[in-house]
């Protein structure tokens, strides 16, 4: 009897591991078991060899797969493998080819377990290697809401509460900063006079003993310097590759020098690259030179000469960190005013202001040149459903858009016209600096519920509900947290923007398109005009607004986005609504 049941005993457990669905097979549950006795072993895993003896035979393993999850499962431990690799040897390129084979089984397959883990490992080398605590915050977000049945959920979720209690630790401190130097000025040294101390001169004195090249680990480096010019506006951006403490202060002309408005940005304990240029002539009618060097041994500081200035404005992007200043000249409209401020506008009829075009540019009210923004593009590919990217959905309505707009007359320019990487600061740049009259930012939306669908136009201000907070977070590429202490930061300077003018351009956009689109498409749905401070609004010199076409994560949206009637529809209504637009604001000055 005893026989027989140990028998059907085996033949049970024969049958259990041939129909348990994600058992090892042999070759790699050896694999497997290896890699975990090299981490293990710190003899052998010092050896490079090793590494990749075994990441070939998880590839062998992955080559001969036929079932998705197995194939999943090889990625991962491709991954692993290279990630512990890294740990060791310390190269960028280790955790790349470990972030390359954790991307390719969260796109490949991912509806495994596998891929939820392998999101989960992509964020640690962001928390641990790079060092990007923003971006390791959404890759664990990732792991919560797209891989919510993941074995890694609960350990993500535990992540993010911690990067949630230092973010508040951190705005907190910054709050307390900011109060401090409402009352207090920072301490001047008795060579910090930009006439004593030469800027352009980088060289450093070190202390008896102290190494230039031994600074502390934490030290920021300033990579570059760029900036967009028109003869009313200048955008400077200061390129670092981390987060770094600032301080700004405008010195007023002086007549006995000679010298201009000086702005001075000193960037604390950061050191500045080889690569960037000291001294650099701009000329542009606003900035006359930018010049950066060493100021201390753990400070850099860069100084803008200002020949014409009337405003100012210095705030912060990430994902990647850097400085953004914006620089404004005397508006040089020429608007006819009498000592009181009333209109001075006479009633002769051969006077060239009448004219309702003059007007218009005088009251700067004018639409004639509108700047598409396709969002994304090139190594940035937005949301990402299957084998759609939303910077190829975005790309292609925003042709449609700008063909129908030049139809009815208008000057049509764009911030990129294929598969280009465009920074966001650079696009509203490059609208200011082109004098466009409108700025129409075009997306497609993601969420994690697919239920969520609808059509949306959104203007700059701040956040009022936890989704706005979420769209803009994503479109920003940081998380809703940092949403949260933006718009603590950056309150005057969205204040300072055309926030009516984008609001009645949105409401307009919004009524026609939904009018015009509906009437073909009657499952069309809306979330209304919604407000939130996107990077790529901010600083822009015209009424600007962000479409969000619909939602790619939504079945029936997602089939009206691939649907060519549906985007002739759309663009159509959307150049009725600026159009009607155009019109409303023309009454203004029209003279009947």
């Amino acid at each position: 009897m005893s026989i027989k049941k140990t028998f059907f005993c085996l033949l049970a457990a024969l049958l259990l591991a041939l129909c348990t669905p994600g058992l090892l097979p042999a070759g790699m549950q050896s694999a497997v078991q290896d890699l975990e006795n090299l981490i293990a072993d710190d003899n052998r895993n010092q050896f490079r060899s090793h590494w990749l003896d075994l990441a070939g035979r998880f590839q062998q393993e992955l080559d001969e797969s036929q079932d998705g999850n197995d194939k999943a499962r090889a990625l991962y431990y491709l991954g692993r493998t290279y990630q512990e690799l890294g740990k060791k040897s310390f190269l960028p390129s280790d955790f790349e080819k470990a972030e390359e084979f954790y991307t390719r089984a969260v796109r490949e397959h991912p509806d495994t377990d596998f891929a939820g883990r392998s999101q989960y490992r992509k964020a640690e080398i962001h928390l641990n290697h790079h060092r990007d605590s923003a971006q390791a915050y959404l890759e664990y977000l990732r792991v919560v809401y797209n891989h919510s049945s993941s074995s890694k959920k609960d350990a993500a979720q535990e992540v993010l509460k911690e990067l949630d209690r230092k973010n508040l630790e951190m705005i907190n401190g910054k709050r307390a900063s900011l109060d401090l130097e409402k009352v207090s000025e920072p301490q001047k040294s008795p060579q910090v006079s930009l006439e004593e101390r030469p800027l352009a001169d980088s060289r450093i004195e070190e202390e008896p003993g102290q190494e230039q090249s031994k600074t502390d680990s934490r030290t920021a480096r300033l990579v570059d310097i760029r900036h967009w010019s028109s003869d009313e506006y200048t955008r400077i951006v200061l390129d670092l590759d981390s987060q770094v403490d600032y301080y700004h202060k405008l010195l007023k002309p002086d007549e006995e020098l000679g010298t201009p408005h000086r702005l001075f940005i000193d960037l604390e304990k950061t050191r500045q690259a080889e690569e960037v240029t000291q001294e650099e002539n701009v000329a542009d009618g606003i900035l006359s030179r930018i010049r950066s060097a060493q100021h201390t041994t753990d400070k850099s500081r860069v100084v803008l000469d200002i020949d014409e200035l009337d405003d100012f404005r210095v705030f912060a992007l990430e994902n990647p960190f850097r400085i953004v200043v914006d620089v404004y000249s005397p508006d040089e409209r020429q608007v006819l005013q009498t000592v009181e401020g009333e209109p001075d506008i006479s009633l002769d009829p051969e006077r060239a202001e009448l004219s309702s075009g003059s007007l218009l540019e005088q009251l700067g009210l004018k639409v004639q040149t509108i700047m598409i923004d396709p969002g994304h593009g090139g190594k940035d590919p937005g949301a990402v459903v299957g084998n759609f990217k939303e910077k190829d959905i975005a790309l292609r309505m925003s042709k449609v858009l700008g063909r129908k707009l030049e139809q009815e007359g208008f000057d049509v320019l764009y911030t990129r016209t294929e598969d280009v990487f465009v920074p966001l600061e650079e696009r509203t740049a490059m609208a200011n600096s082109k004098k466009a009259d409108l700025f129409i930012s075009v997306h497609a939306n993601a969420h994690r519920n697919s239920n969520v669908r609808g059509f949306e136009v959104y203007y700059l201000n701040f956040a009022q509900d936890e989704d706005a907070k979420r769209v803009a977070a994503r479109e920003n590429a940081v998380s809703t947290q940092k949403i949260s202490d933006l718009q603590y930061i950056l309150t005057d300077l969205m204040l300072s923007s055309k926030i009516s003018e984008s609001r009645d351009l949105a409401k307009k956009v919004h009524e026609v398109t939904l009018d015009n689109t509906r009437g073909m498409f009657s499952d069309m749905d809306t979330n209304g005009v919604r407000q939130a401070p996107f990077y790529v609004l901010m600083g822009a010199q015209m009424p600007a607004i962000l479409l969000e076409m619909g939602y790619m994560t939504n079945e029936k949206d997602m089939r009206l986005l691939q649907n060519d009637d549906f985007m002739q529809y759309m663009a159509r209504g959307l150049t009725k609504g600026v159009t009607s637009y155009r019109d409303k604001i023309e009454q203004f000055a029209r003279l009947d």
